[in-house]
């Protein structure tokens, strides 16, 4: 019988020293790993769980300032605005110009041009090179799902360069 109850209370103080371990919590909990208070383990969970882009948004590697580039590109730029309405709506240029596309958004905007898609970041931008073979052309902008939300005619290059 002294056994007995040397064996219930070896028992009763090892549930006891648990239960101050993990801090008095009265109800034992049916589900371990959800915790109310946020830790450690959980910051790293979502931060690991963070959705990066399906694709990446391509910068213009360039020394020139924003500033610089405007200046450089002058009227060979079409910008896109928030509601992703180009401007110059309408204009032309000559085959092999080099153009900048400039997404004045604080949102990411997909450009269509020419059958080829660039994914400028927010108040990204991004160079190309208007090329076709076959001009005169009239080349449709798009961006994200609006079509047509600007028209490039394409001329040959008539200064000869």
């Amino acid at each position: 019988m002294n056994k007995t109850w040397t064996a219930i209370i070896v028992v009763l103080v090892i549930i006891a020293g648990v239960w101050w371990f993990q801090g008095g919590s009265s109800v034992p909990s049916l589900y371990p790993s959800v915790s109310a208070s946020p830790t450690a383990t959980a910051k790293a969970t979502t931060a690991s769980k963070t959705k990066t882009p399906a694709t990446p948004v391509p910068t213009l590697t360039s020394a020139l300032s924003y500033t610089q580039l405007v200046a450089q590109y002058g009227n060979n730029r079409i910008q896109f605005d928030q509601n992703c309405q180009a401007q110059p709506k309408a204009i032309v240029f000559e085959n092999g110009t080099r153009i900048l596309l400039d997404n004045r958004a604080n949102q990411t905007s997909v450009i269509g041009l020419n059958g080829q898609t660039y994914t400028l970041g927010p108040y990204g931008y991004q160079a190309v090179t208007l090329s076709t073979p076959s001009v005169p052309k009239a080349l449709s902008l798009s961006c994200n799902s609006l079509v047509n939300v600007g028209t490039i005619q394409l001329q040959a290059n008539i200064s000869g360069q």
